[in-house]
């Protein structure tokens, strides 16, 4: 290793030593630093000064002679000293660092001459052989790069095909139970208005029936683009058939699974899912050259709806034949309670009519007057009695054979709907509070109050209207066969009061004694607990 002199002194330069590159050679650490003192700068101006003079510049200006006293030469002499051994504890960290360095230097170059000495002590033969043997191993790391490379890029255009595909199926992704939209508030416009589910069970058949017409006519799906296979356009026709059943029956399967699930409050959501199956299916049918038609796709829409109001038909005709069967049972019981009554009063009739004769043979048979007048008193009390039984049993008969009448009632129960929300509905029973009192069963908290009691000869009539009337009070919008209204009694009462023809009682304010109750005892309870908490 060639061992390096400082251009101005002559000295020798170890590795380790600082040393301050010239224009034409270096210096060692004690001339830069008298240079340094001379110029009076900092070590970083000095590099600076230092790269851009040559080694006679140092030279001339280390050599002129100092105009100062010899103290001052002894001053300079001192400061450089103190200096140079600055310098070396400032270096300290960087030297260690440099050797460091050169250690791992000299044994990478060491390793290098090894092989270079191994090799150079080789045979040819064995040098030939060793050659080859890297020719083979470097080959070797080349496919295997070339393989990871080419992973890399099928990775990656998989990763991206994948982010894309996640990027479609958000797009696509219906939420059947989270979906809202407008039907979900009972706005659903029918598209037919058939009067029962056996005209809709009959256009359901029909549509269903035409679909298979449009498949065995080849209308549900086409070719668009003809192909052949092995040089066949029969045979790339009967590949292509194959594919068209397999694309319907897909494209069948999914609209079934959708229209069964097919609500009122989802309707939109179905329409788009069968939509969103349509565009796909005929997009990865591309390349085969088919697709659904659109004809067919309406198909499919029309189907749903007809699917959708054929369900509510059905669920309509079921609340109607609970109605009807609450209304026969009412009616059995109704007629139950007037044979009853009938019944009672015939026994009734008989035994003032026997009790009328008797008296009427005594009054034949005396002659006393007082006897007498006591016995008319007692036949007049008779026939007053005979009288209300008989009109009794008139108005018995003409509740048998009128349908219609009855009572409408107007009730209430505070306790469990809150204020100013009334039942308004209708009973045949003979006595009206049989039937409220069934109401006020173990599905509501408290029993219902009565408001109103209104007999009407065409009571359902009665009702019917009074629901018109209060039909922007209705509580249910959507199933009108849940009648309560939210109205304010003051409206009830002008309601009722134009039906002057009409015998009713009318309670504004109802006792409520469970509700009213309730709430003593809950407040006396707690009057209890505050006084304990107190003590």
């Amino acid at each position: 290793m060639k061992q390096k002199h400082c251009g101005v002194c002559s000295k020798k330069i170890n590795l380790w030593s600082s040393q301050y590159i010239l224009k034409d050679g270096i210096i060692c650490n004690n001339c830069a630093t008298k240079t340094q003192l001379l110029k009076k700068s900092s070590q970083a101006k000095m590099n600076d000064y230092f790269q851009s003079h040559t080694i006679a510049e140092i030279n001339n200006l280390l050599n002129i002679p100092n105009q100062s006293s010899n103290s001052e030469n002894q001053k300079v002499s001192d400061s450089l000293n103190k200096a140079n051994s600055f310098f070396d504890i400032f270096h300290v960290r960087e030297l260690k660092e440099e050797i460091i360095n050169l250690k791992t230097e000299n044994a990478n170059l060491k390793k290098e001459n090894e092989l270079k000495l191994s090799v150079q002590q080789m045979k040819p033969v064995e040098l030939d052989a060793l050659i080859e043997k890297k020719n083979a191993e470097l080959s070797k790391l080349d496919k295997e790069i070339n393989t990871k490379q080419n992973k890399e890029k099928q990775l990656t255009t998989t990763i991206n095909s994948l982010y894309t595909k996640v990027d479609e199926l958000n797009n696509q992704i219906v939420d059947l139970s989270e979906e809202i939209n407008y039907e979900s508030y009972g706005l659903y416009k029918p598209r037919y208005e058939f009067s029962n589910s056996s005209t809709y069970k009959g256009k359901l058949t029909e549509v269903r029936s035409n679909q298979k017409t449009m498949i065995r006519n080849e209308i549900a799906a086409e070719i668009f683009e003809p192909m052949t296979m092995n040089g066949s356009s029969a045979k790339g026709k009967s590949m292509q058939k194959k594919n068209i059943k397999q694309l319907l029956r897909s494209f069948n399967g999914e609209c079934e699974a959708a229209i069964n699930k097919v609500t009122k409050s989802n309707i939109e959501t179905i329409e788009k899912r069968i939509n969103t199956s349509f565009v796909q299916l005929n997009k990865l049918n591309e390349p085969n050259g088919i697709r659904l038609t659109p004809d067919y796709l309406d198909s499919k829409l029309d189907e749903t709806h007809i699917a959708l109001e054929y369900a509510l038909k059905k669920e309509e005709e079921k609340e109607q034949l609970r109605e009807q069967r609450e209304r026969e049972r009412e009616e059995k019981k109704l007629q139950r309670e007037i044979a009853s009554e009938r019944a009672k009063y015939e026994k009734d009739e008989t035994h003032f009519t026997q009790a009328k004769d008797r008296i009427t043979d005594k009054l034949s048979n005396t002659t006393d007057t007082a006897e007498m007048l006591a016995l008319k008193h007692q036949l007049q009390e008779l026939q007053d009695k005979l009288n209300d039984i008989r009109e009794r049993k008139e108005k018995l008969q003409n509740r048998a054979t009128n349908p219609t009448a009855g009572y409408v009632y107007i009730i209430s129960n505070i306790g469990s709907f809150g204020k100013d929300v009334y039942k308004i509905g209708v009973t045949r029973r003979l006595d009206p509070m049989d039937r409220i009192n069934e109401l006020g069963n173990a599905s509501v908290p408290f029993k219902f109050d009565v408001n109103a009691l209104v007999f009407s000869e065409d009571a359902f009539s009665l009702e019917s209207s009074l629901h018109t009337y209060f039909k922007e009070y209705r509580v249910n919008r959507v199933n009108k066969r849940k009648e309560y209204f939210k109205v304010p009694m003051n409206k009830i009462k002008e309601v009722l009061a134009k039906h002057k023809e009409l015998t009713f009682d009318f309670n504004e304010y109802p006792d409520a004694y469970e509700y009213r109750d309730t709430l003593y005892i809950e407040e006396h309870e707690k009057e209890k607990t505050a006084t304990r908490a107190v003590m």
